[in-house]
């Protein structure tokens, strides 16, 4: 296979997947209450943050939903209107506000993740664990190559210093 066909196959590939995450139905189901899929990007943009030991700021989160910041703003204001998260003032830096998940964002977290981990399980149930793990390892290594470049149009991330 040439490089232009393989290029073209992952093109298309990749359109064909986006219906993951832009599908008609663009919430989930949290025990009967549904939860729009911008709040679960604002609950993983929070979870990740925590994880690392930092902050989540709103700029955090445009960034991690590749949003303006108006917009990530908004889809803050929502994820908090459904109690999945608050804003706070920053122990860090009293002037600035930090976006932290409530008990009810964990737990929608929890669930959204393991909702997604049964789909993919299902999914590739049929194939060699060996198969699975080289696609995990291939789509990260080319999702860290798109978190550097930006989506198209955007000029590229200077890669990181050794």
């Amino acid at each position: 296979m040439t490089g232009e066909r393989s290029l073209d196959d992952l093109d298309r590939a990749l359109v064909r997947l986006r219906r993951l995450w832009s599908a008609p139905r663009s919430s989930i189901d949290d025990g009967g209450v549904a939860v729009d899929m911008s709040s679960i990007l604002v609950i993983e943009a929070c979870a990740r943050g925590t994880e690392a030991g930092e902050d989540t700021t709103i700029r955090d989160i445009a960034a991690f939903t590749d949003t303006e910041h108006s917009t990530a703003s908004r889809l803050v204001d929502r994820a908090a209107k459904a109690g999945l998260v608050r804003r706070e003032p920053s122990p860090a830096d009293a002037r600035r506000t930090r976006v932290v998940l409530t008990e009810s964002g964990r737990h929608t977290r929890q669930r959204a993740t393991g909702f997604r981990l049964t789909w993919l399980t299902e999914t590739l149930h049929q194939w060699p664990q060996d198969d699975v793990a080289h696609l995990a390892a291939l789509l990260t290594r080319f999702a860290d190559e798109v978190d550097r470049h930006g989506p198209p149009g955007r000029k590229p991330s200077p890669p990181p210093a050794n």
